[in-house]
């Protein structure tokens, strides 16, 4: 007797939204065991499928294959609208990485850490296909998007970065060189940076800080080493604005193994750390009837004491 004919007798004792969660909640501590739940029901198959294909974290060429073979054996709708966020390591093969974002058409968060040193004669095929996908949330090296005749380009005429909304560069030399046109970029409220206390970064903070229409936070991403140095860099810089938020960071594919376990990633603490600022200075205004010497201070470094940014 097959599952389904088992369970289609089976009343639920408790409603469905509260199985539903429970079922979710066990497949994001222990992420291993979600294919095991989805032999439990169809319904419950339908909330892991749901769960399983929201968030893709490639570990590996292997790993792609198996992927992609999974996404080829289902409807072209499936990968479409079940596939909203993929993350793509650098050592996918590109043929497979062209696949996989021919598929995924749907997809609105978009991790690629490849090089465009790996793909010169092919630059044309991959930028026009990040052009078709409905991209809001951009994590790349920005080397895969960066053609040898034009090193320094203006993202603001990359059909990719127009709607996007958060963008996270994993380069750490593009603050030395120039903004890239990140300021011009029409809807981006969220903006990262690896950084290194090295080169001049003030001419593009500043200029993205300042001219950037509706960015509400700029996160600096620094390791250990580099971090018990980074507030006398940003301070000597003269870099001092409340969206401004530095923070430790050890991988790049932390924030997407959080992602894949729907946890807190970098950037809702850092929307936590800018808005507490903001609460704070607002209450000090009204208290006082002046502006505090919290305003004055207000930096990169001001966090509230109970929130812990790394991840």
């Amino acid at each position: 007797m097959s599952v389904d004919r088992i369970s289609a007798g089976i009343v639920p004792v408790l409603p469905p939204e509260l199985e539903r969660d429970i079922f979710l909640q066990a497949a994001r501590s222990y992420r291993g065991v979600s294919i095991r739940l989805m032999l439990v029901s169809s319904r419950v198959k339908i909330w892991m499928e749901a769960f399983m294909y929201k968030t893709v974290v490639l570990r590996g060429a292997g790993h792609a294959f198996l992927f992609l073979y999974a996404l080829a054996n289902r409807s072209p709708e499936f990968a479409k609208t079940r596939v909203k966020a993929l993350c793509i390591r650098p050592q996918i093969p590109y043929s497979l990485i062209i696949q996989l974002l021919t598929l995924c058409s749907g997809l609105e968060s978009l991790a690629l850490w490849i090089s465009s040193t790996r793909h010169a004669a092919s630059d044309s095929e991959l930028t026009n296909l990040l052009s078709t996908l409905p991209l809001k949330f951009l994590s790349l090296d920005i080397m895969a998007v960066i053609s040898p005749s034009h090193p320094k380009p203006d993202l603001q005429n990359h059909p990719a970065f127009i709607h996007l909304t958060h963008l996270d560069i994993v380069n750490h030399w593009v603050l030395w060189t120039s903004s890239l046109g990140i300021e011009h970029l029409p809807r981006l409220t969220h903006v990262a940076f690896r950084f290194w206390c090295r080169g001049n970064v003030n001419t593009a903070l500043s200029l993205i800080l300042k001219e950037s229409p509706r960015l509400r936070v700029l996160i600096l991403l620094a390791d250990s080493v580099v971090l018990p140095g980074a507030r006398r860099y940003l301070e000597k810089e003269g870099i001092r604005d409340e969206r401004v938020v530095v923070m430790e960071h050890t991988r790049d594919a932390d924030e997407w193994e959080a992602m894949e376990r729907d946890s807190e990633g970098i950037w809702q603490r850092a929307e936590s750390v800018v808005r507490w600022r903001m609460l704070t200075r607002g209450r000090c205004q009204l208290g006082r009837g002046v502006i505090s010497s919290f305003i004055a201070a207000a930096g990169p470094f001001d966090i509230p004491p109970d929130l812990q940014l790394s991840p």
